[in-house]
């Protein structure tokens, strides 16, 4: 960091160091958020570190324990520690520096102290942030000072020759600039701003609000007065953090309009003294709390080295950048002389908030900036809204990797192109962050391969859609002849086949994935928002596949960087007599009385026990659909949805697979086909049973006991049939099925539950959870059955180039990335012995079991 710049102190060394390499995974280990997604917007909020977080919370508590006053005497060092690292910082004394609640209350107070006249002039470059524009427009109305704003020159950033003409003309009462805007990637040249200000006498208040904690600011060396920031955005501090210095002399002229007890005493009946340092802009009542976990941000950064930070934020920004404006339709709208970390862009035709809406489906957060937010620098440049992307430390090549295919997908899906931008120019005044968002019609385009990060739509009809021509899309797979042989075909796109498909990716096999419906859809075994994960089974020969879903899934988490299981802890509960009691690794047998201690919302009948599995929980079914076929697509899997296979068949050590509109070659076949795998393996038929499943939301209050405080995942075997649900978590009650219904025909239309239905679960739940409410919405799925319930899982008997993993049994999803990567396994060749007691040869005379 920057120390105060003295007669004996140099600017900055003859031969500085190089910086240090930024360990940008320790950075991102104590930063939990960068764990939920891909998040790049920095220059709004940026992810806490633990540290922050945590010493937040430490003076809360202490507040809670001993009261407020007591809390803040105790913490006085450290809160006093927080001016100290500021002033460092800044390059400033510490008697310069005042703590304020938020940039603007920083800029309001600092400007308002000025007490700018009728026919004062303030000179405000373009980049002016919004609140600072509207507060000078303001002044100006109604106290008649005069705002200039400043020409910018070629590179988009402030003139210089116009800045010192502007200054020779008269005297002016203060220059102001951002020293990066919110609009764009821009770096003020702040340090010549200073030199003209300080060469005419006129206070130079810079506002550093993006800059500090991305860009080294010395206030001494670029020579402003006044300078402001927050805490939220690249400090990484709390909201509700900001600063405010003010150099001398300077300083020792300005008073507050509203002097507060934080910055005066109160001398006599009419007279007061004001504090002799910048305390005098404070307020007494502040948020002691937040202000300690800015202290910690601070010194995280001390500690990272805010040159190395610099350096690190600055390439990685740069490189995106470059990405982007790579991508044909996407449109770079950052100016000439862009710098630091943040990237502002446009999508041709279509809206940017519309842009970030799709982004953040697909856990890429970012932010869209309308004009609204610096009418001087977006309307001078004919830009409406435009996108901006903003990186940090806790950013790594993956994260970039994510941004950059997710807008690939958009363009496509909007219908502009894959083809590179290279070489295009940026886009310019006027024609930036218009359009409808609705695609060119007449656009000679091919249609890309959708994906499951495209916006979720109404699934179809059960009568398949008229299937798109597979082998004449853009995708390279998709235009290759039928003689070409694909390395491996995946048939259906739920739990088991997104995972095979991810896996077989991963791998670097030439691989496609065929849904014969639209991706998300309700007709089959994987939709819905929930499914259970348990290691509580009857039969040890579970267990190993158990410990093996339970790594697959912390394996998927990390890939993703989403979380996916919420572990809850599981009771599974039956007549004491049950011939088969379930058991498990970690498991205990416990009675009604203990059973009620864990979850208090449940209520087991007379005779009933339950085994705990404290490892029990809840898999986010939606998201982990999203993240395998995200991830299997950015492997270089390519998805073909509203794709029938009409059938298949060997073809000497390949196998051809048809559509409505092409034959496909391929070595192995991969059908997770689920309640259609009758249809697709007709050897298979007599030993399948479908059934049709319904669930049900009953109205519960989550912060009570059907709450995650007072029920977990749970069954109990009744005798309306095995009951089973989740608590209220995620806002639309509590949810709970059977697991059996009638048997059913998949192509047959699928109705919705019936009256007798629902009046059968709701009598059911009734009886173990009596605090549940009405039913408030219903869902049905189908199960495909097996005599043991045990899955099919292996080669088709006859026919090894074909693997089938089916006949779930409604208790499948759990291990549906195990899966995946056994199918892979299987497909190259590595034996699974540990699946033989799931090999469809069970079925037939002369199999094993």
């Amino acid at each position: 960091m920057s120390a105060p710049v003295t007669a004996t102190t140099a600017t900055s060394p003859p031969n500085p160091p190089p910086p240090r390499t930024l360990n940008v995974a320790a950075e991102r280990a104590r930063t939990p958020g960068s764990f939920t997604g891909h998040h790049f917007n920095a220059a709004g909020a940026a992810l806490l570190a633990n540290g922050t977080v945590e010493a937040v919370i430490d003076h809360l508590r202490a507040e809670s324990l001993s009261g407020g006053y007591e809390a803040a005497k105790h913490a006085a060092p450290a809160l006093e520690a927080v001016y100290a690292r500021t002033a460092e910082l800044l390059g400033a004394r510490l008697e310069e520096v005042a703590l304020v609640e938020s940039a603007t209350a920083g800029w309001q107070r600092a400007v308002s102290a000025l007490r700018l006249r009728p026919g004062d002039r303030v000179l405000a470059a373009r980049s002016s942030y919004v609140s600072s524009a509207l507060h000078l427009l303001s002044v100006e109305r109604d106290h008649g000072v005069r705002v200039e704003l400043l020409p910018n020159g070629p590179d988009g950033a402030v003139d210089l020759e116009a800045l010192e003409t502007a200054l020779r003309a008269g005297p002016a009462a203060l220059v102001t600039a951002a020293h990066v805007p919110t609009s764009s990637g821009l770096v003020e040249p702040a340090s010549s701003i200073g030199a003209l200000a300080r060469a005419h006498g006129v206070p130079f208040l810079l506002d550093a609000t993006q800059s500090l904690g991305q860009l080294p600011v010395d206030m001494a060396a670029i020579g402003c007065d006044l300078l402001i920031g927050t805490g939220r955005k690249f400090l990484r501090g709390p909201r509700g953090t900001g600063l405010l210095a003010v150099r001398r002399p300077l300083l020792d002229r300005l008073a507050p309009e509203a002097p507060d007890v934080r910055g005066a005493v109160w001398t006599a009946e009419r007279t007061w003294e004001l504090v002799p340092d910048a305390k005098r802009f404070e307020l007494w009542e502040a948020a002691h709390a937040l202000r300690l976990g800015l202290g910690a941000a601070l010194t995280d950064l001390g500690t990272l080295g805010v040159d190395t930070v610099s350096h690190h934020l600055t390439a990685l920004a740069a490189a995106l950048r470059e990405r982007l404006s790579a991508l044909a339709g996407v449109y770079i709208t950052d100016p000439p002389a862009a710098g630091g970390a943040i990237v502002t862009f446009v999508v041709d035709g279509l809206d940017a908030s519309e842009v970030q809406r799709q982004l953040t489906y697909r856990r890429v957060h970012l932010i869209a900036v309308p004009a609204g937010h610096g009418r001087w620098d977006m309307d001078h440049r004919g830009l409406t809204k435009v996108v901006r992307a903003s990186v940090h430390v806790y950013n790594d090549q993956d994260d970039l990797d994510a941004l950059v295919e997710a807008v690939r997908e958009i363009v496509c899906l909007q219908g502009r192109g894959t083809g590179s931008g290279a070489g295009r120019r940026e886009r310019g005044a006027g024609d930036a962050g218009r359009g409808n968002g609705e695609p060119e019609a007449d656009r000679a385009m091919p249609t890309p391969t959708p994906s499951l990060s495209a916006p979720r739509t109404t699934a179809p009809a059960p009568a398949p859609a008229p299937a798109p021509a597979i082998g004449l899309h853009s995708s390279p797979a998709a235009t290759r002849t039928p003689h070409h042989t694909h390395d491996a075909i995946v048939v259906g796109l739920g739990v088991h086949g997104s995972a095979a498909l991810r896996h077989l990716a991963t791998r670097g096999l030439d691989v496609i994935g065929l849904e014969q419906y639209g991706l998300h859809h309700d007709l089959g075994s994987s939709h819905g928002a929930t499914r259970m994960i348990r290691r509580a089974y009857p039969h040890p020969d579970w267990d190993t596949l158990v410990d093996t879903a339970y790594r697959a899934w912390t394996e998927l988490e990390g890939a993703s960087k989403a979380q996916l299981l919420d572990i809850t802890g599981g009771l599974y509960a039956a007549p004491r007599d049950r011939p088969d009691p379930l058991r498990g690794p970690g498991c205990r047998q416990v009675d009604g009385e203990e059973a009620a201690r864990i979850f208090p919302g449940l209520r087991l009948p007379a005779g009933f026990s339950a085994v705990h599995d404290p490892r029990a929980g809840i898999i986010d079914a939606q998201e982990t659909l999203r993240a395998q076929l995200t991830l299997a697509e950015r492997a270089g899997a390519h998805l073909h949805h509203h794709a029938r296979v009409l059938g298949w068949e060997p073809d000497g050590d390949d196998i051809v697979v048809r559509t409505g509109q092409a034959a496909l070659r391929t070595r192995r076949l991969v059908l997770c086909t689920g309640p259609w795998t009758a249809a697709q393996v007709p050897s298979l038929a007599p030993h399948l049973t479908v059934t049709r499943i319904v669930n049900a939301y009953f109205a519960a209050d989550p912060a009570g006991p059907l709450g995650p405080s007072g029920l977990g995942s749970f069954s109990v075997d009744l005798p309306q049939g095995l009951l089973y649900g989740f608590p209220a978590t995620d806002g639309r009650g509590l949810k709970a099925g059977l697991d059996s219904g009638p048997p059913w025909d998949p192509r047959a239309p699928r109705p919705e539950a019936t009256d007798a239905e629902l009046a059968l679960l709701a009598e059911a739940v009734a009886q173990v959870l009596p605090g549940a409410g009405p039913v408030t919405e219903s869902l049905t799925c189908l199960y495909t059955m097996t005599a043991d319930r045990r899955f099919l899982v292996g080669e088709v008997p006859g026919v090894p180039q074909v693997l089938v993993a089916s006949a779930c049994s409604g208790h499948g999803f759990k291990f549906g990335p195990a899966i995946g990567e056994a199918l892979a396994d299987l497909v190259c060749g590595t034996a699974r012995p540990d699946l033989d007691f799931l090999s469809p040869a069970r079925l037939f005379p002369g199999g094993t079991s």
